[in-house]
């Protein structure tokens, strides 16, 4: 209760100081503080932080590096293209006018479309402190039969799709992914490709989340899943080499799914859902340790109002999250940053 008096009290004088200009958006030079500068897990109250971010998928539209065709459009279409990297702007620009900064996963073919046409937007962005990570379709890149697959050719194809992100990246390391999740080796295969951060778990088949792999605290699982036992990818391995961080206490297993339902509520339901879901999560944290809640959004994915696609996620920020960061019950972070402050604790 304590923290939603603190959150209702700054509310109060947000609000009051409404009418007053919106601070310009930080540039590449005066970045927030993250877990590079600043990691602390209580406040200064005692109470434990909560580390926040926005993921954003990239989906593979249209025929990948690997010859699959994927998707409901397609990146080589300029104005598609175009299209979808004006929605990661305008929603780069908003995170960035609140102090945030997103973990952005991209794979083929939007990262070769930007390789070929000479489109930097990964490399921009990157160079404004968001992190660029890969978010991996395996029957896009691996084909339909890709569980059956040896762990060398995952990490081949996954090795492959790094290399474009970082041709298009400026040359930035690649740490996170997404994808391949009922992929029992995805572990190791992961390992072997250099990568050490994942996140987002959904069965793509029913696009619902095991709860077994909800709540705030990081953890290194001891192996993959098969999207049936979870024995393994629940059980913590302090010395694997994989960091897994939970997306917050949601209680619903389609939580992942339901911003795209219209069955759900539309955008705005699901934003009042995240907001309750956000409570939660600090809620559980527990001081002294770390504690972390993100969600995930698609260029093109907000409908809700053709003037003003992304005004929900505004408002969220606005209303729900500057607050709590004013606070201190809230810290903005990357993916990898969040990673790097569990290994650390």
């Amino acid at each position: 209760m304590k923290r939603i008096v603190t959150f209702l009290s700054i509310l109060v004088i947000v609000s009051l100081a409404c009418g007053l200009p919106a601070a310009e958006s930080p540039s590449a030079e005066s970045q927030p503080a993250t877990a590079a500068t600043s990691s602390p897990v209580e406040n200064e109250a005692g109470e434990a932080v909560l580390y926040f971010s926005i993921g954003m998928h990239i989906e593979p539209m249209g025929e990948t590096a690997q010859g699959y065709q994927s998707g409901k459009g397609d990146y080589h279409k300029p104005d598609f293209f175009e299209k979808h990297t004006q929605d990661m702007l305008l929603l780069a620009q908003i995170v960035e006018a609140h102090s945030g900064r997103m973990t952005i996963q991209a794979q083929s073919p939007f990262t070769q479309v930007a390789i070929e046409s000479g489109n930097t937007i990964l490399a921009d962005l990157a160079a404004r402190g968001h992190e660029i990570a890969l978010h991996f379709h395996e029957d896009a890149h691996l084909g339909k039969n890709s569980a059956s697959l040896s762990v060398q050719q995952w990490c081949d194809v996954m090795k492959e799709e790094i290399e474009y992100i970082m041709q298009a990246n400026g040359g930035v390391d690649v740490r996170y992914w997404s994808g391949g999740n009922l992929y029992p080796d995805l572990y190791e295969a992961a390992e072997c490709a250099g990568l050490d951060v994942n996140s987002d778990w959904k069965n793509p088949n029913t696009q619902t989340t095991d709860l077994s792999l909800l709540g705030v605290a990081p953890w290194r699982p001891a192996g993959g899943t098969d999207g049936t036992d979870f024995t393994l990818f629940t059980q913590h391995d302090p010395n694997g080499a994989v960091i897994f961080l939970p997306e917050g206490q949601y209680d619903k297993d389609n939580f992942a799914s339901m911003r795209r339902s219209d069955d759900a509520g539309g955008d705005e339901a699901y934003f009042e859902y995240l907001k309750e879901s956000l409570y939660a999560s600090l809620e559980a944290a527990q001081p002294g340790r770390v504690n972390v809640f993100h969600f995930t959004v698609h260029p093109g994915e907000f409908r809700g109002d053709p003037q003003d696609p992304f005004g929900v996620i505004e408002r969220f920020l606005t209303e729900v999250v500057d607050p709590l960061v004013a606070s201190g019950d809230l810290q903005w972070m990357t993916y990898s940053q969040m990673a790097d402050a569990y290994a650390a604790q």
